[in-house]
């Protein structure tokens, strides 16, 4: 009879191979799975923690700055936000600290009032800095923005992700899936 050597079968290998993968994956789907949240947390509170610093920063300069709330130009349901500034040509990006003044992309449903008006997103055609578009919500030079809120739905299932809401001196509040009040149901 002959002894069986100190080595693993290739069965033996391949099986603790597969379990391996097999729990490499799972770990995998669940470090991943919060990430979308996550990325629109980030978003939020950058459009939270820039437009509180655009209300300084029209005071500082004593130029109004704003928000052109634009449709995506896709297929996909959603805005663009960017920023501008009232210079003496008319509306543009704004020339100071432009970094901070990014655009941001929110995808899905998304709902912007105003004291209590909905305001209807821009076309694609407005986007262009030179054509001197008018943003909807202004942050003026005397420190006031106008009261309202922003709520961002998801596109496919409804829920909403976030509101934020503020006051005329940009106090602003931002809170996760909060459906008290329905501000959708003003909204075309």
């Amino acid at each position: 009879m002959r002894a069986r050597s100190g080595g693993f079968s290739l069965l033996e290998v391949l099986l603790v191979l597969f379990v391996v993968v097999l729990l490499t994956s799972l770990v995998t789907l669940n470090v991943n799975s919060g990430f979308d949240s996550r990325s629109q947390e980030q978003t939020m509170r950058a459009l939270r923690d820039t437009a509180s610093y655009a209300i300084d920063e029209a005071q500082f300069t004593g130029r109004n700055l704003g928000v052109l709330v634009q449709r995506l130009d896709s297929a996909e349901a959603g805005v663009v936000l960017r920023w501008r500034e009232r210079q003496p040509q008319g509306w543009r990006k704004p020339l100071t600290v432009a970094e901070v003044f990014e655009p941001l992309v929110l995808e899905g449903e998304v709902a912007l009032l105003l004291d209590g008006i909905y305001v209807e997103p821009a076309d694609a055609t407005a986007a262009d800095p030179l054509a001197g578009n008018a943003p909807q919500w202004e942050f003026l030079a005397s420190g006031e923005t106008q009261v309202g809120e922003l709520l961002w739905r998801d596109g496919s299932t409804g829920e909403l992700l976030w509101r934020l809401s503020w006051d005329a001196l940009g106090r602003f509040e931002l809170v996760a899936g909060d459906d008290t009040g329905d501000a959708f149901a003003t909204a075309p």
